[in-house]
C-alpha cells in the first residue's frame, strides 16, 4: 500500500509550494479517481489511450473521461466538465491546450482535485509571456491546494496501484511494480532509464517527470516515495534545486529511513570561474559543490544512467553487507585477472581465503590455487557439480563478505547447470551474491533468464559491476559510522563584531592585513606583521619583528600579489628591507588601498612547513563550503582540493585531508618531518564556524598558504583575501 502523505509535516514551505500542497501528493501519487480531461476517441494520441491503458494496467479506482464532445468513451460515461462528475476526484489529467488550462484548473479547484498533471509545454522554458502564464497557474494552483506534475512534463505513474498518467512512445511489456522510485527532471532520461532498469530486473513502483516544478519539486516527489515500506531506493535524476532546503531534509529523512538516494546530477561545468576573484571560487565548481553534498549526506552518485540503474539492482536485490571484503569466482583466468585489476583500481578488497576454506576448495581443483578470484576453469564443465560446491565454500568463506559469480560463454545445454547452483546459493544466502553473465548475444538467453528470476542482480560486464559495487559498499560504510555532528568551538564574546568591522569601510576586496584581523578574531594562527607607509616604520617593523622578513604592497584591486610583483621574500636586512620598499614604493604610486595612500605589509618569513590552501567559497545553492588542498602558487594547476559544507565535523575535517595529498604530505613525504595535523584540523573547524556566522557577508575567503608547521609547532595563515558579498557594507 502506498504511504498516506498526507500525515507529514513538510519543511517545505519555501519555493514555490506549499506543506499544504505536500499534503496533497497522496492524491497524486496513488489517487482513488482519475478525470482525463481532453480525453478522446483518438486511441493513437495520448488523450485518447488513457482510459485504455488505466483498464490495462488494472486501475481499480474511478475513471472519468471529460470532454463535452462526448457522451462516452470506451464504454465509460463522458462529462461535460470536471464539475459535472459525480463522484470525488483525486486526480486529473490534462490534455488540454496551455491557454485553457488557468479556467480548468479553476474548476478543477472548485471541484476539490487534489493533483493535476499537466503535459503541455510552452510555460516558463519558451520566454516572458510563458512565464507570465506559469505564474497565472502556480496562483491558481496553490490558492486551490492542487499538486501539479509539470508542466512540460511527461506524467507520472504508481504501478502498484495501476495508475498511468505518464505519456511516452514506448514501455518495457511487463509493468508490474517493484521497490524503487524514479524522479527525473528529464523527462526523456525518465524512460531510458526505465528501459534500462527493467533490462537490470529492477521493476519501477513510482515514475515521476517533474517539468518545470510547478508548485512540486522533485525532492517532494522523493520524500513522499520514501515514506512507502516496499520503496529499497529512490533514484534521482536532476539538473538543479529550485529550493536546496528541501533537497536537505529529503536527504536527512532518506537516512532516517535508511533508505538510499541515488542520483545523477547533470551539468558539471565550473560555475562563475572565469569572473571569481578568490581561487576558492575558480576551484569550487558546481558540481564539486554537489559532489561534497553529496558525501556528506551519504546520497549515492552516479556518473550516467546505466550506472543508476546498475546500482539500483544492488540495493533492490541484496542484503546489506557486513563489510567490503569481495570474493570472486569465475570459470576462466583470464578473467579472473581483469576482476582483479579492476578491482585494484577502484580500491576493493579482494581478500585471501581462510584456511579452512583453502581446505574445502583444493578437493574440488585440478590445477588452479584456490585463491582470490578463483578460477574454476574446465572442472566445470568434466565436473559440474565441483561448481555449487565451490559456491557454497566461498560464500561460507568468513573473509567473504560480498560473492561475485562470472558466467561466461558456455553451451546452451550447460546453462542451467550453472545457473541453478548460483540462485540456489543466492536464496539462502545472507550475503550479497551478484552475478556477471557475460558473452555476448549468444548467451543472451542465460542472461535474460537470471533477470527473469529476480534472485540476483545481474551485469553483463565487470567493469561496471564494480563501479556500481564500489557505490553500493561506500554507502553502506558511512551508513555504519553514523553522521558526526559539527563541532563548536569556544570564540571570544566579541568575534562577531570584531570580523564586521574588518570588514567595513572596503570594497569587495578586503585588504590582507584586515582580513587576517577579522580571521583572528576566530582564533585562526596569523603570522607576526606589521602595517607602514613610510621607510622608517618599515626598518622599525623589521627589526621588532626579526630578520628574515617579508614585504608586500597593499593596494585595492591586486588580490592576487605575487603576480602583481608587490611581494619580497627573504629580506635579511636593512639594505633589503630599503630596497625593497623603494621597489614597493614605485609600484604602489598613485594606489590607494581605502581611500589611503597605498602601505605595505612587513611580515615574519616563515620557513619550511607543509603549503595549503584552505578558504570558503559561499555557493549560490547550498551557502558555505569550505575548501582544503594542497596550497601555494600551484594551487590552480594541481587543483588538489577537497569541499565540505559548513559547519563541519572532525571527521569531515579529516577525511577532506585524506582525500588530497595532504594527507601524505603531513604525514612527512621522503623523509621530510611530520606536520602538525591536528592544528590544521583546528584552523578548518575555525574557518567553518567563521563561514557559518557570516554567511550573509562573506562571498570567499582565500588563506593561501596556510604554512603547516612541525607537529607540536601549530600552523600559520601567511596570505589572506575576503571578498565579500556583493551589497553587503
Amino acid at each position: 500500500m502506498a504511504p498516506d502523505a498526507s500525515r507529514a509535516t513538510s519543511a517545505a514551505a519555501e519555493g514555490a509550494g506549499t506543506p499544504e500542497i505536500f499534503e496533497q501528493l497522496s492524491g497524486l501519487l496513488n489517487p482513488r479517481s482519475v478525470a482525463v480531461i481532453g480525453a478522446s476517441a483518438n486511441t493513437e494520441g495520448w488523450s485518447g489511450a488513457a482510459l485504455p491503458v488505466l483498464r490495462r494496467l488494472g486501475f481499480s479506482g474511478d475513471i472519468y473521461p471529460v470532454n463535452p464532445k462526448y457522451d462516452e468513451l470506451h464504454g465509460i460515461p463522458c462529462y461535460p466538465s470536471v464539475e459535472a462528475i459525480p463522484g470525488d476526484v483525486d486526480a486529473a489529467l490534462m490534455f488540454v491546450p496551455q491557454r485553457a488550462l488557468p479556467q480548468i484548473l479553476e474548476e478543477c479547484g472548485r471541484k476539490g482535485v487534489r493533483g493535476a498533471v499537466i503535459l503541455a509545454s510552452g510555460f516558463g522554458e519558451t520566454g516572458e509571456e510563458g512565464k507570465a502564464l506559469e505564474e497565472q497557474l502556480r496562483e491558481v494552483a496553490n490558492r486551490n491546494r492542487i499538486a501539479i506534475c509539470g508542466p512540460n512534463c511527461l506524467g507520472l505513474a504508481n504501478l502498484e496501484s495501476g495508475f498511468m498518467g505518464l505519456t511516452s512512445a514506448t514501455f518495457p511489456a511487463d509493468l508490474s511494480p517493484g521497490r524503487t522510485a524514479l524522479i527525473s527532471q528529464s523527462g526523456q532520461l525518465l524512460m531510458v532509464l526505465l528501459a534500462r532498469a527493467h533490462d537490470q530486473g529492477v521493476h519501477m513502483r513510482y515514475l515521476v517527470s517533474t517539468g518545470n516544478e510547478l508548485n512540486v519539486e522533485a525532492a517532494d516527489y522523493a520524500r513522499w516515495a520514501l515514506q512507502d515500506p516496499q520503496i529499497a531506493s529512490v533514484c534521482m535524476v536532476l539538473e538543479g534545486l529550485r529550493t536546496p532546503s528541501r533537497f536537505l531534509d529529503l536527504a536527512a529523512r532518506a537516512q532516517e529511513a535508511d533508505k538510499p538516494l541515488i542520483v545523477m546530477k547533470l551539468g558539471r561545468s565550473q560555475r562563475a570561474a572565469s569572473t571569481a576573484l578568490a581561487h576558492t571560487g575558480k576551484l569550487a565548481g558546481a558540481f564539486r559543490t554537489y559532489e561534497a553534498v553529496f558525501r556528506q549526506e551519504n546520497i549515492v552518485s552516479v556518473d550516467d544512467p546505466l550506472e543508476l540503474a546498475d546500482v539500483a539492482a544492488l540495493f533492490e536485490k541484496c542484503h546489506a553487507p557486513r563489510g567490503k571484503r569481495i570474493s570472486v569466482v569465475t570459470f576462466s583466468g583470464g578473467w579472473s585477472g581483469v576482476t582483479a585489476d579492476q578491482a585494484d583500481a577502484l580500491g576493493l578488497e579482494l581478500e585471501d581465503f581462510s584456511d579452512e576454506t583453502v581446505a574445502r576448495l583444493k578437493p574440488l581443483l585440478d590445477f588452479t590455487p584456490p585463491a582470490n578470484p578463483l578460477d574454476l576453469s574446465g572442472n566445470v564443465m568434466t565436473h559440474p557439480e565441483r561448481w555449487g560446491a565451490a559456491l557454497e565454500a566461498v560464500l561460507d568463506d568468513e573473509n567473504t563478505d560480498i560473492m561475485v559469480v562470472f558466467i561466461h560463454q558456455v553451451r546452451e545445454a550447460w546453462r542451467d547447470r550453472l545457473t541453478g547452483p548460483l540462485l540456489e546459493v543466492a536464496k539462502r544466502a545472507g550475503k550479497p551474491v551478484i552475478a556477471v553473465y557475460d558473452g555476448g548475444k549468444v548467451v543472451e538467453a542465460g542472461y535474460d533468464a537470471l533477470v527473469e528470476d529476480g534472485s540476483v542482480p545481474v551485469f553483463r560486464g565487470s567493469q561496471p559491476m564494480l563501479r556500481a559495487l564500489k557505490r553500493f559498499i561506500d554507502y553502506h560504510e558511512r551508513r555504519e559510522r553514523g553522521r558526526e555532528a559539527p563541532v563548536e568551538l569556544l570564540l571570544e564574546a566579541d568575534a562577531g563584531a570584531t570580523v564586521r568591522q574588518n570588514l567595513a569601510g572596503h570594497g569587495r576586496s578586503v585588504s590582507e592585513y584586515a582580513a587576517k584581523a577579522a580571521l583572528a578574531a576566530y582564533g585562526m594562527p596569523m603570522v607576526g606583521e606589521a602595517l607602514v607607509t613610510t621607510e622608517a616604520d618599515a626598518l622599525k617593523a623589521a627589526e621588532s619583528i626579526g630578520y628574515p622578513v617579508v614585504m608586500k604592497g597593499l593596494a585595492d584591486d591586486f588580490e592576487h600579489k605575487t603576480e602583481a610583483g608587490l611581494v619580497h621574500l627573504g629580506l635579511s636586512g636593512p639594505q633589503d628591507v630599503q630596497d625593497a620598499f623603494a621597489d614597493l614604493s614605485k609600484k604602489l604610486s598613485g594606489k590607494t588601498l581605502n581611500g589611503a595612500p597605498a602601505p605595505c605589509l612587513v611580515q615574519k618569513m616563515v620557513k619550511g612547513g607543509v603549503e595549503a590552501i584552505l578558504g570558503v567559497q559561499n555557493d549560490p545553492v547550498f551557502g558555505p563550503m569550505v575548501l582544503l588542498g594542497v596550497g601555494g602558487i600551484m594551487t590552480e594547476l594541481m587543483n588538489d582540493v577537497a569541499l565540505r559544507r559548513a559547519p563541519l565535523s572532525r571527521r569531515d575535517v579529516a577525511e577532506m585531508i585524506d582525500e588530497t595529498r595532504l594527507g601524505d604530505l603531513l604525514a612527512g613525504f621522503r623523509g621530510s618531518p611530520a606536520a602538525d595535523r591536528g592544528a590544521l584540523e583546528e584552523a578548518v573547524l575555525r574557518l567553518s564556524q567563521l563561514a557559518v556566522a557570516h554567511a550573509d557577508e562573506i562571498e570567499s575567503v582565500d588563506i593561501n598558504p596556510l604554512l603547516v608547521l612541525p607537529d607540536g609547532e601549530g600552523c600559520v595563515a601567511v596570505d589572506a583575501l575576503i571578498v565579500k558579498t556583493e551589497g553587503a557594507e
